[in-house]
C-alpha cells in the first residue's frame, strides 16, 4: 500500500465502474415457459428460378408472470434466386413485426420491412472464377430497431446502402 495511494483500493469498493451513456442490465434466473415455431418452404420454379418462403416465432414468458426480456418478434419473408449461365440476382423481402410483449422497463419496438437486392456476373478465368456485382441493402431505407439488441435505442439498422465489388475466388 505504500506506494499506492490511500484512494486507489478504498474508494472503489462497491461501486461498479460503467459509462453513464450505456444501459446497465442484471439478469436473474427463473422459471419461464418458451414455445415457437419455425417453418421453410422452398421451391424451385424453374431450372433457374428458386423461391423460398419463411417464418420464425418464439413467445416467452415467465410462469408468473410477464414476458421474458430481448424475444424477438414473428418473422415471415420471401427470397427469389434466379440463376442462367454465369448471370444471378436476387432479392430478398423480409417482415418483422412490431414487438410489444415486453419486459419490465423495455421498450417496444415498430415492425418493418426490410428489402434486400443484388446482381453478379461469375466469369471464369482459367480454373478461378471472378465475380462482378452490385448489391443493395434496405432499399426502402426504413428505420429499423432490433428488438433483441442491447443497443436498439442508440443504434438502428443501417440505412439504404449500396455497393459495387469484384471478388475473385483462387
Amino acid at each position: 500500500h505504500g506506494e499506492h495511494g490511500e484512494h486507489d483500493h478504498g474508494d472503489h469498493e462497491g461501486h461498479d465502474e460503467h459509462s453513464d451513456e450505456l444501459p446497465v442490465y442484471v439478469f436473474k434466473t427463473d422459471d419461464v415457459t418458451l414455445y415457437g415455431f419455425e417453418a421453410q418452404f422452398a421451391w424451385q420454379v424453374t431450372s433457374e428460378l428458386k423461391t423460398e418462403f419463411f417464418t420464425d416465432y418464439v413467445n416467452a414468458s415467465l410462469d408468473k408472470g410477464g414476458d421474458l426480456p430481448m424475444i424477438p418478434p414473428l418473422r415471415f419473408g420471401t427470397k427469389f434466386n434466379y440463376q442462367t449461365g454465369q448471370f444471378s440476382a436476387n432479392l430478398d423481402v423480409i417482415r418483422y413485426q412490431k414487438q410489444d410483449k415486453i419486459a419490465y422497463l423495455e421498450t417496444a419496438t415498430d415492425g418493418y420491412t426490410m428489402v434486400d437486392a443484388s446482381i453478379a456476373y461469375h466469369l471464369p478465368v482459367g480454373e478461378h472464377e471472378v465475380t462482378f456485382y452490385a448489391k443493395g441493402h434496405n432499399l426502402t431505407d426504413t428505420e429499423a430497431r432490433v428488438h433483441s439488441s442491447f443497443l436498439k435505442e442508440l443504434a438502428p439498422r443501417p440505412g439504404r446502402s449500396f455497393a459495387l465489388g469484384v471478388r475473385g475466388v483462387f
